[in-house]
């Protein structure tokens, strides 16, 4: 009973918190800060020369095959893009069902994203696989000029239909 009440205790302090509403940056090792007192004296901190974000969406995306080329064109709905466009060029080893390729991801306002992606497969129930893609921020344009980052990728693909579905989430690190 009383493992019972301390979990209500530890579930309502965590429920209770405020949500952040906007994203924040978190401070890399090593990145210059400057700290600035506002109002009753708090401080803080701010990074320079760029930050690091969470990176988080939604994908759902059409899988073309031609040997071992896979072309995926897509949308999704994430952070620091909002509704995107996607596209990927994967080729794909048949004997083991790894891929490696490269990634657009197109923003709403047409800033993009490169990254290099290594793919491979989780689960086989045929029709479907789960695929599990790890990428590697190159760069990118606009807003997204220097970028690095991690992304992992978690997608559902239908073999029948070529339909995919999935979600994402890594860090981009905005850097000039």
């Amino acid at each position: 009973m009383r493992y019972l009440v301390i979990g209500f205790c530890i579930f309502g302090t965590a429920c209770a918190a405020t949500s952040p509403t906007a994203p924040t940056a978190s401070l890399s090792a090593g990145a210059p800060i400057s700290s600035q007192s506002q109002g009753g004296g708090a401080v803080v901190a701010q990074t320079q020369h760029g930050s690091e974000l969470p990176f988080k969406g939604n994908i759902e995306s059409t899988e073309a095959v031609n040997g071992a080329l896979h072309h995926l064109t897509g949308t999704g709905n994430g952070t620091h893009l909002g509704r995107f466009r996607y596209s990927a060029d994967i080729t794909v080893d048949d004997q083991t069902g790894d891929g490696v390729g490269t990634v657009i991801w197109t923003a709403a306002n047409g800033d993009q994203i490169f990254a290099d992606t290594h793919g491979e497969i989780v689960l086989l129930d045929f029709p479907n696989l789960t695929l599990r893609e790890t990428q590697v921020i190159t760069g990118g344009t606009g807003r997204f000029s220097g970028a690095s980052g991690t992304i992992i990728v978690d997608r559902w693909l239908d073999l029948v239909t070529g339909n995919t579905t999935g979600s994402y989430g890594g860090r981009i690190d905005l850097r000039d």
